[in-house]
């Protein structure tokens, strides 16, 4: 479920109004658009190779579940 937005200008003046329906359509466009190993929603998620994961641990220590 989206909620109406409504997005504003630097001065205060309303610019433009999208509706949920149109933020809902956007999204799953989007969504459907992605390649399949990108998308968790769609259950097919790609497995890296434990050299490259080793490579990311060293890159991103803080993302680290342990």
């Amino acid at each position: 479920m989206f909620y109406e937005v409504r997005i504003f200008n630097a001065r205060g003046k309303l610019k433009k109004i999208l509706s949920g329906q149109e933020l809902s359509r956007k999204y799953w466009e989007k969504i459907n658009g992605q390649e399949p190993g990108l998308n968790p929603v769609q259950g097919k998620v790609k497995k890296i190779s434990r050299e490259m994961r080793m490579r990311l641990d060293a890159q991103i220590p803080t993302l680290l579940p342990y």
